[in-house]
């Protein structure tokens, strides 16, 4: 075992903690005033979201260092004008090789290694892979960096939900918790008070603001896709919910571009509701902005909801490895659950969920000068406690 010090420890000091200097799980190695650190998050939209106030803690706790993000084409999105974040580096996939800018195995190869080489030469003091699971494809490319200093969760503290010993065994946090365990240099995190963070294009907000013309009821996003089976609610009581909204709420229903429209097919036909398809998460986030409620089921948007301060009415398996890992945090919330996929849910209880939402949405229409007063850095008071319904 050998002895290192935390960063602002004199050498004299006596270490706050004794590690293997071999192990992902070390203390940071280099105490000099300007750090590199690098986070590796490679998931979904939604998990890079929750990983938001993590990086925000790694900031406060090390002002000086330069904050360095391994994300995909497609959750770097959620990153976009954060301030605490020096450069965000597009992970490059060697065998999904789609999924890369350059498709193809040779292009994603020597894509990979210029990647992987630059990484290198930046010398990281800390590389953290903030997954409460275990993420092999990022723990493996973690090791590719050459730092000292890698954690990740193990076989010994991940929380996989697909794992029944797991459920039945090891204790539940939430998932935007799961670095904090990494580092515990930061301190114990109060899950009431963290603050998830996105920050909205002012053009595209104009542009959405524009598209949705003069506020005369408060505005409800309804987001209808849903890849997982088990987490779909029935196309029929979206239609009936929006139905039952629209005598009071502005109803948007924000539909997935990759999936065919049928605004105008018949169930919706006699709904006043309009029909969205932002054609990106920038135009995702600006959209969403602007509403006053959301509804979702356990997806993105649940967690775009908490970025931006909109209350949400989220719709959960019942099963409390999803809805006590992945709730909403700091906005006004109530989670559904009724069965063992979402469909159980009925049209009653999300209606009532919503009327008791929206007089604690605030006004998030402000023009785009005053838009920044509409999502403060931190809540202002402790999270409101979610409702649990049970339809």
């Amino acid at each position: 075992m050998h002895e290192r010090p935390v960063p602002g420890q004199d050498a004299g000091e006596r270490p706050l903690r004794r590690e293997k200097t071999d192990s992902h799980h070390t203390t940071m190695a280099n105490g000099n005033p300007t750090q590199r650190i690098l986070v590796i998050r490679i998931d979904f939209l939604g998990d890079m979201l929750c990983t938001t106030a993590f990086l925000d803690a790694l900031k406060e706790r090390w002002p000086g260092a330069e904050l360095h993000v391994v994300a995909n084409r497609y959750n770097a999105a959620a990153l976009v004008g954060n301030p605490v974040v020096h450069a965000v580096h597009t992970y490059v996939y060697s065998r999904q090789c789609e999924r890369n800018d350059r498709p193809g195995r040779m292009r994603a190869f020597f894509d990979r290694l210029r990647l992987v080489r630059r990484l290198r030469r930046l010398r990281f003091d800390l590389v953290v892979v903030p997954n409460g699971g275990m993420h092999r494809s990022s723990m493996q490319f973690a090791r590719q960096i050459g730092a000292k200093d890698c954690r990740w969760h193990d076989a010994e503290t991940e929380f996989d939900d697909r794992k029944p010993e797991h459920v039945a065994q090891r204790p539940m946090c939430h998932e935007a918790l799961s670095g904090f365990r990494l580092v515990p240099e930061l301190g114990r995190a109060d899950i009431d008070r963290l603050a998830l963070s996105v920050h909205p294009d002012r053009t595209l907000q104009d542009a959405w603001h524009h598209l949705l013309g003069a506020r005369t009821k408060p505005r409800v996003g309804l987001f209808v896709s849903n890849k997982a089976a088990e987490r779909r609610w029935p196309a029929d009581r979206w239609r009936d919910l929006g139905e039952r909204l629209a005598p009071f709420a502005d109803v948007i229903v924000f539909r997935d571009p990759a999936l065919r429209h049928p605004a105008e097919d018949d169930p919706w036909r006699d709904v006043g509701a309009r029909h969205v398809a932002p054609s990106s998460v920038a135009d995702l986030v600006a959209a969403a902005s602007l509403l006053d409620t959301i509804v979702s089921a356990d997806s993105a948007p649940v967690h775009l909801a908490s970025a931006l301060r909109v209350p949400v009415a989220a719709l959960f398996e019942d099963r409390p490895e999803k809805y006590l890992r992945w709730h909403p945090l700091g906005v006004p919330h109530m989670i559904l659950r009724a069965g063992v996929t979402v469909d159980a849910i009925e049209v009653d209880a999300v209606e009532r969920a919503v009327r008791q939402l929206l007089p604690q949405a605030g006004h998030r229409d402000l023009p785009a000068a005053d838009a920044s007063r509409a999502w403060p850095a931190t809540p202002a008071a402790p999270a409101v406690p979610a409702i649990m319904t049970i339809a």
